[in-house]
């Protein structure tokens, strides 16, 4: 890693630990609105959820939503519920990305402005 901390995987890759992040996902042409929770351990990402379709989900665990308006939050709280009881209890913090993802992590490897 040569030190540039440009988004959210960047931030999991220079963190080389065992974390955990929740990321949004925009609606498009091939998925609902949504939150996904992924897990990342060494640099590696790990399926956290091996029922999910690989197309779009790539092994994260999905909280999709079709009124986003009125369940962002709600599947927001259900995905860190589930990341919680699944990985333990974590602090999640929003990061410049609008991703959550662990304080320390964040502080130690902060997404900066103009990256």
């Amino acid at each position: 890693m040569n030190g540039l901390i440009i988004n959210t995987w960047d931030q999991m890759v220079a963190d080389g630990g065992d974390r955990v992040a929740i990321s949004y996902n925009s609606p498009g042409k091939w998925r609902v609105a949504g939150w996904q929770v992924w897990r990342m351990r060494r640099g590696r990402q790990l399926v956290v959820d091996p029922g999910a379709h690989t197309a779009t989900e790539r092994g994260m665990k999905e909280f999709s939503m079709v009124r986003v308006s009125q369940e962002k939050k709600i599947r927001l709280a259900e995905a860190i519920a589930w990341a919680d009881a699944k990985f333990g209890k974590r602090e999640y913090v929003r990061n410049r990305m609008g991703d959550y993802v662990e304080r320390e992590v964040n502080e130690k490897f902060p997404i900066r402005r103009n990256a």
